[in-house]
């Protein structure tokens, strides 16, 4: 994991990927709209750089710091939160990218992010195997806790293996719930996305709009999916103690080096001229 992995390449076409892999495939750009977007995330992209990779950098340290002890679970939770505040930040640098973006959607655009939205939904539902039994709903868990512990720690024992399949069962996670939060979230940025497009508002009213609209996104407006959530945040900083606790000395010097490989690509990333 140098400084030419993936991550450092993947970072540094950020506004590329973002552009062909997601905005346009679900709104179908003008070349127009193409080329202001390309713009505005390319300035995100500067601020990001050097406002938001320091932090990385420093949550790789504390990490690496906490990888070779036996770990609690309000230290996972500690780390895991201030991740998520730094998404408030990065939301105001959409606002006015994305309201200027709406202001200039058309119909057809409209209707083609509703049809995108229905074809995520289908292969999403078909990656958590949501339509399937409960035994085979709990396979999917159980093989992505796998895959992102064997990508930090190596290889697994066979009883390391079994406690995920069983934290993976504890985790309280509800597939019905999780998609319903899903529908809510596309139906309302849908919504704002429309009524901007319509109604044709000053720019900054405009921006207010996004601002609400990324703020429920951030923190769910449905007391009983928040409440769901943060059982489930709870729930995941313990299993992630948990499991780490189980974890050999040499499990953890592996963990230490994919650390000091992400942390190697955030240093060349911050040297990178934006």
């Amino acid at each position: 994991m140098s400084a030419c992995s993936l991550v450092a390449t993947g970072y540094n076409n950020g506004p590329q990927l973002i552009m062909f892999t997601w905005i346009n495939p679900h709104l179908d750009l003008t070349r127009a709209q193409e080329r202001q977007v390309l713009a505005d995330l390319g300035q995100i992209q500067t601020w990001h750089r050097q406002q938001q990779l320091p932090l990385y950098l420093q949550w790789l340290k504390d990490m690496q710091a906490l990888t070779p002890q036996n770990i609690q679970s309000a230290q996972v939770c500690k780390l895991f939160d201030e991740m998520r505040e730094s998404l408030k930040p990065l939301a105001g640098q959409l606002e006015e990218p994305t309201a200027r973006l709406a202001l200039s959607l058309q119909s057809a655009q409209l209707s083609h992010l509703k049809q995108r939205f229905e074809k995520d939904n289908k292969k999403w539902r078909q990656e958590w195997q949501l339509d399937a039994s409960s035994e085979e709903q709990l396979d999917v868990q159980t093989d992505k806790g796998q895959d992102n512990a064997e990508r930090f720690y190596g290889r697994l024992d066979r009883s390391q293996k079994n406690l995920l399949r069983q934290l993976a069962k504890e985790s309280g996670f509800d597939g019905p719930k999780t998609a319903s939060e899903r529908l809510r979230q596309q139906a309302d940025a849908y919504q704002v996305l429309q009524t901007i497009a319509i109604n044709q508002p000053a720019q900054r009213e405009a921006n207010a709009m996004v601002h609400d609209w990324l703020e429920r996104s951030l923190h769910t407006p449905d007391p009983i999916y928040a409440a769901y959530l943060k059982k489930r945040l709870d729930t995941n900083c313990e299993a992630a103690a948990t499991f780490h606790n189980t974890t050999t000395r040499e499990q953890r010097q592996h963990a230490i080096k994919v650390l000091q490989g992400y942390e190697n690509d955030v240093r060349q990333l911050m040297r990178t001229p934006g």
